[in-house]
Parts: C-alpha cells; structure tokens; sequence
C-alpha cells in the first residue's frame, strides 16, 4: 500500500452500512469505508432511513443491532437521509455534495438518487457507480435505468462490463473487479485502490 497524499472528501451512497441483513453489500462497503480511511481519506456513508436492511435488523436483533456498526467499526461515519423527490432531491443532493470530492454510489439505492449525482458529475465532483453485488433480477432493472455515461466512472464485476462499455462513450473508464472467494477485506483493499487510481488519474479540481 503506497502512501496517499492527497486527502479526498468522499460521500459514498448505499443501501445500508448499519445493516447486513438482506444486504449483500454491506460487508463489502464496511470494509471499503474502513480501507479508505486507513489510506488517509475522509469518508461519509449515506443511506435512506428505515431501509430494507435495517427494517430486518431491527425485526431480528432489535435496537441492540443498532450498536454493531458504532462498535465494530468506530471510523466509519454514516448519516441516514429521508427519500426525496424531484426538485427537493436535486436541491438537498446540491447541499450534500457541495463540499465533497468524490460521490460513490452503490447499484440499489433510489434510482432518481443514481440518476442525478450522475447528473451532477462535474470538475470538482468525481463520480463513480459501483455494481459489484451478485446478480439479482432488481438489479438488472435498475442497472438498464442508469445512465453510466453520466459517471466520471464504472467499476462493476466481469459478468456486466459489457453491458456498461456498450453505453460509455470512449476514454470513460469501465473498470472490473470480481468479488471473489477473497476474503472481504482483502477485496475491499483492491477496490480502494482501484477508486484512488481512478480518482487520482483524473482529480477533482477546485472550482
């Protein structure tokens, strides 16, 4: 692991980090969150409150859940979000991601969500879609919505590369990273670094 020196401001969309349960992404993005940080980057979860992941945590652990994350995984800051809509969304994502340097956002969360940070890819905002979970018929719906072409970036496993470089314009990068039997760390370990390349290849810069 090469020493960073560039400390980015991350904002990273997901489903959950505060749950596991019915979530197959989160053990994978607690450890991203974590690897990131140990790289010396400053990094903020987002995720819709009362989602699906933390509704069947509750349902099975109770409140006592809850406390896994802030005890498991003290780094890694997270804040919940109430589902917006149309011009309220566009205004609220304008505020979050004023003083962010990279959006990071998972292939799952609200597809209006996915839609306009890709919208609001700029300069000083980098952009990056994240489709590493295994395949599920949701997801094949909501990966046909996207519009990576609107990303500064793509990283998604093998099974769908082609799908996502048949609607990239060229010179955008559609990175792939399998998720396999590795340990989960071990692979979150490779996708921080594939993150830091793409970021640093092409960086935000200050507007």
């Amino acid at each position: 692991m090469g020493a960073v020196r560039t400390r980015w401001r991350w904002v990273v969309f997901v489903r959950s980090v505060l749950s596991t349960i019915e979530n197959p992404g989160g053990p994978l993005f607690r450890a991203l969150g974590r690897a990131l940080v140990r790289r010396g980057q400053e990094v903020l979860f987002l995720e819709e409150r009362g989602n699906q992941a933390v509704q069947a945590l509750l349902r099975q652990r109770g409140a006592a859940g809850m406390a896994e994350l802030r005890e498991g995984w003290p780094e890694l800051a997270y804040q919940t979000y109430e589902r917006r809509f149309g011009a309220d969304l566009v205004e609220w994502l304008g505020r979050t991601l004023a003083t962010a340097d990279v959006a990071v956002v998972e292939l799952g969360v609200d597809p209006d969500l996915a839609y306009w940070v890709g919208e609001l890819t700029r300069p000083h905002l980098r952009t990056y879609l994240l489709d590493l979970t295994p395949e599920a018929p949701s997801l094949a719906l909501l990966r046909e919505r996207v519009d990576p072409a609107r990303y500064s970036g793509v990283v998604c496993s093998s099974d769908v590369a082609a799908q996502y470089e048949a609607r990239t314009p060229p010179g955008r990068p559609v990175r792939v990273l399998d998720v396999s039997d590795e340990p989960v760390e071990r692979v979150a370990d490779r996708l921080a670094d594939l993150l830091l390349e793409l970021v640093g290849a092409s960086p935000p810069v200050t507007p």
